[in-house]
């Protein structure tokens, strides 16, 4: 009966693992079929312009005066330069590939790390997999498609959230060791984006609630290091122009922004009512999860939906003024879909159990299986099509503009209006100066797409 009970188990784990491997595969799949191997927008200035500036630096304190200083759009993309840094340093010049392949993968980092906060089933590892499963359909899908196959926004927007969801995981355990590890995690979450700097405040509740108050000294210590860092020779390297174009500045908070942008995987195109719906329901949540003290019992997933509440809050009075729909911007939905992801796995920990017909919490769970798998599937069907489109559209502007093919006029698919319009307002065009001296200093050779 025990060897049966064992293998059981396996037998079950095993399903847990297959059922969560099938999104992630058809993710990284429709990931690769749609990847291309030359620069998309923001890549010209963040990466090919920085590669251009790096061949003239000689000396590693050159380089690294390049890493904390170069700014784009009024940010510092420290990590995202280092990453240039290192490239170039290994092999010479620009390959886009590879910087797409690194910054695809932070999806599967977060997702790891997402799974080392689930407290459910303790000792059960073949429940605790199955009863993760949903979460792998949340995460695993092209929802946020816009800052995937996309190496200089995936560098920063998944960067980021992988580095800061580490380091509350890290925040939540009793480790010394793990607690540096923590600090490390926050450092590289600022250095990948401005709102790692989120992570500051939600590390002092977390270290004050702990009563640790030598880490919480380490912590405020290691947070204003990070600010001296960020702020040294800030706004010297870029216009007050470029700067205010994307960074802008902190007007006034907007509630119904915050609920959209909390609720943004609800949405489709520019609806903000499912938006503003959902958004509700997870505050909702989130003051359930507080009022029943879940901070105590799983302080890594509770403190992760604040870190979220917190972006959604800072955003709104930063680009409240563009309108609301902008809250429904792609590369935003991560946050959404991960606030879905933590308030299931908060249901599950701390609800369910409570529940006395084993028959209800079934369905319950099944239910939300079915709910998250269509969520994925509908996601992935828009995302793919959305990448596709991008590719081409990409591809036919580098054929026109760079190889100077006139053959590839004809070939863009003129049944997609929307793709259309965003080429005639050359949102893909080549960078021709950029290139130009990519290719001139041997930094970057272009393919022959």
């Amino acid at each position: 009966m025990r060897t049966q009970s064992v293998l059981e188990r396996r037998l079950w784990r095993l399903l847990a693992l297959f059922l969560m491997l099938v999104p992630a595969t058809v993710f990284y799949l429709i990931l690769w079929k749609n990847a291309v191997r030359i620069p998309i927008l923001d890549d010209y200035d963040i990466v090919l312009a920085a590669a251009n500036v790096l061949s003239s630096s000689h000396g590693y304190l050159s380089k690294l005066f390049y890493v904390l200083t170069a700014q784009h759009n009024g940010y510092k993309l420290m990590f995202e330069n280092a990453v240039v840094v290192a490239q170039l340093s290994l092999w010479g010049r620009v390959t886009f590939l590879p910087l797409v392949a690194l910054g695809n993968s932070f999806a599967l980092l977060i997702f790891l790390v997402v799974y080392s906060m689930f407290c459910a089933a303790p000792g059960d590892s073949a429940k605790r997999c199955l009863l993760f499963v949903p979460v792998a359909y949340l995460l695993f899908q092209l929802q946020y498609s816009s800052a995937l196959d996309f190496a200089s926004s995936s560098l920063q927007h998944l960067a980021v959230i992988c580095f800061s969801l580490l380091a509350i995981t890290l925040l939540g355990r009793d480790s010394r060791w793990l607690f540096t590890g923590a600090c490390v995690s926050f450092v590289f979450s600022v250095a990948s984006s401005p709102n790692g700097f989120f992570v500051a405040p939600v590390g002092l509740l977390m270290l004050g609630q702990s009563r640790r108050f030598w880490r919480l000294a380490a912590w405020i210590w290691t947070a204003a290091l990070s600010l001296a860092i960020y702020l040294f020779q800030y706004g010297r390297a870029a216009s007050p122009d470029t700067m205010h174009g994307s960074a802008g500045a902190l007007t006034h908070f907007n509630i119904l922004y915050a609920l959209s942008f909390l609720g943004a995987s609800a949405a489709r195109y520019v609806s903000l009512a499912p938006s503003l719906g959902l958004g509700l329901v997870l505050r909702g949540i989130f003051l359930l999860a507080a009022k029943r003290g879940y901070f105590r019992r799983n302080p890594a997933v509770f403190y992760s939906m604040l870190f979220i509440l917190i972006n959604a809050l800072v955003v709104s009075g930063l680009r409240s003024d563009l309108g609301l729909t902008q809250s429904l911007a792609s590369r935003y939905r991560t946050y959404s879909n991960l606030f879905l992801a933590f308030s299931y796995m908060f249901l599950v920990e701390d609800m369910l159990p409570f529940l006395n017909n084993r028959s209800f919490r079934r369905g319950v769970l099944i239910g939300a299986g079915v709910l998250s798998f269509l969520f994925c599937a509908l996601s992935d069907v828009a995302g793919a099509r959305f990448l596709a489109g991008k590719k081409q559209a990409l591809t036919h502007m580098y054929r026109v503009q760079w190889r100077k093919d006139m053959a590839a006029q004809d070939s863009v698919d003129r049944a997609n209006p929307a793709l259309l319009r965003q080429m005639d307002a050359g949102v893909f065009d080549v960078n021709l100066p950029v290139m130009k001296d990519s290719v001139r200093l041997g930094v970057y050779q272009p393919p022959d797409e």
